[in-house]
C-alpha cells in the first residue's frame, strides 16, 4: 500500500498480474489497464512546494478511485504521479469510458496548478486492452499503455489515447521486432 495516497503500490500490481494470468477465468477474458501521469506536475510542485504536491497526489488519487469499479478495477500509485489501474474483464472500449471518466472528473475538480497551461491539474491516459489476458505478458500490456501515454504527452496532454498493433497511421513505435502503431 503506498503510504501517501492509499492506493495499492507498484509490488502489489506486479503480484496481481502474476495472480491474473494464473486464474483461468480471467486468462480467456478481456483486460485493459491504464496509465495515468498528472500533467506538468513538477511545475505544481516547483510552484507550491512538495506538501501541496502531495495534497495533489491524495486528491487525484481518491479521484481515480471514485471512477473506477471497486468490485473488480484496481489501482496503484507505479511511481511519482503516475497510476496504473487493471481492469479485468473490461475491454478496451469500455476502458475508454472509464479513462475519459477520469480525466473528466479531474478537471471538473479544478484543482489550481498556476505552472499549467491549462490553470488547473489534467491528466493524461494511456489505455492498453487485449480480448484474451493470456495472449500477453503484463510487461507488453505496461509498455503499451505506456506508449499510448507517451503519445497523449505528445499530442498536448489532458487527453486519452489508445494503444493499437495496426501500422497504417504514422505514429509508429516499435517493441520487440514487432510494429505498432496509436490512434
Amino acid at each position: 500500500m503506498d503510504p501517501l495516497t492509499g492506493a495499492a503500490n507498484r509490488r502489489w500490481m506486479s503480484e496481481l498480474f502474476a495472480e491474473l494470468a494464473r486464474s483461468s477465468n480471467v486468462s480467456r477474458a478481456d483486460i485493459a489497464i491504464l496509465m495515468c501521469d498528472i500533467d506538468y506536475f513538477k511545475a505544481l510542485n516547483d510552484h507550491y512546494g512538495h506538501a501541496e504536491g502531495d495534497r495533489c497526489l491524495v486528491e487525484v488519487a481518491a479521484i481515480i478511485d471514485s471512477n473506477v469499479r471497486s468490485d473488480s478495477h484496481h489501482v496503484a500509485r507505479y511511481g511519482g504521479e503516475e497510476f496504473l489501474i487493471i481492469l479485468p474483464g473490461t475491454s478496451s472500449k469500455d476502458a475508454a469510458s472509464v479513462a475519459q471518466r477520469i480525466r473528466g472528473a479531474l478537471a471538473r475538480a479544478r484543482l489550481p496548478n498556476p505552472g499549467s497551461p491549462f490553470g488547473f491539474v489534467t491528466i493524461s491516459i494511456g489505455i492498453s486492452g487485449r480480448i484474451h489476458y493470456q495472449d500477453c505478458t503484463p510487461d507488453e500490456l505496461q509498455w503499451e499503455a505506456d506508449a499510448a501515454l507517451y503519445q497523449a504527452k505528445k499530442g498536448g496532454r489532458d487527453q486519452v489515447r489508445a494503444f493499437a498493433e495496426d501500422g497504417d497511421t504514422s505514429s509508429n513505435v516499435k517493441s520487440a521486432g514487432r510494429q505498432f502503431a496509436l490512434r
